[in-house]
């Protein structure tokens, strides 16, 4: 009876002692997710910028500076968002592509020049089947960056290379040293290159002139070099 009555004692304390670890495994968790938590909080307190429903974030550096960049959906878009800090003030670029997607891309870095000192800038392209929806978004992306007050404050006009409609026709032989002229070109490789103070931006089709012009706005924006 008395031997019967150690083993049941035994057995209890096993009982005791496995409960005691799970227990401890469960705080150990909870303290850890506790943790990751609080450094998530943190991070959003001071960037205002990363959220737990990130599907892809990386930092970009371009060998001077560092940026935070992440992937954003919305429905069938995607698209990308650039941190930035642009005259002490955050700023966050959103366009269709990463830096890092971008860095093969042959590029005629005097570009950022041309525009600088602008009091228009016209962009333009060809009244082509080849140009379609796709086209005005690369207008509105680039107008949303040289136009906007706190960083160019440069206005954009919208232009054809040839006669359509009531549009205005301009083309690279228009670009002066205060108007420049971004045309938007058919033609391989994907490329940003200028003549004079015309800055083209070549892609095979309107995919490829947006990866062109995405690169030409981080160039501007100092993103990438």
């Amino acid at each position: 009876m008395t031997e019967h009555k150690h083993e049941s004692h035994e057995e209890e304390s096993r009982d005791d002692s496995l409960n005691n670890r799970k227990m401890t495994i469960l705080l150990l968790c909870l303290i850890g997710a506790l943790i990751v938590f609080a450094a998530i909080v943190y991070i959003n307190q001071r960037t205002g910028f990363l959220s737990t429903s990130d599907l892809a974030y990386y930092q970009y550096s371009n060998g001077n500076d560092s940026f935070n960049v992440r992937k954003v959906m919305n429905g069938n878009y995607v698209g990308w968002q650039t941190e930035m800090y642009i005259k002490d003030f955050r700023y966050i670029l959103e366009i269709y592509n990463d830096p890092a997607s971008l860095e093969e891309i042959e590029v005629d870095r005097t570009a950022k020049n041309k525009i600088l000192d602008d009091k228009w800038v016209f962009i333009t392209w060809a009244p082509v089947p080849e140009f379609r929806q796709m086209t005005v978004f690369i207008y509105n992306d680039l107008k949303k960056v040289i136009a906007e007050p706190d960083i160019f404050n440069i206005p954009v006009a919208f232009a054809q290379t040839s006669e359509y409609k009531n549009y205005t026709v301009v083309d690279c032989k228009d670009a002066t040293e205060k108007a420049s002229v971004i045309l938007l070109k058919i033609g391989e490789p994907t490329s940003i290159s200028t003549e004079g103070n015309c800055i083209i931006l070549q892609g095979k089709d309107e995919t490829e002139i947006m990866k062109a012009a995405d690169r030409l706005l981080y160039l501007l924006l100092g993103v990438m070099r």
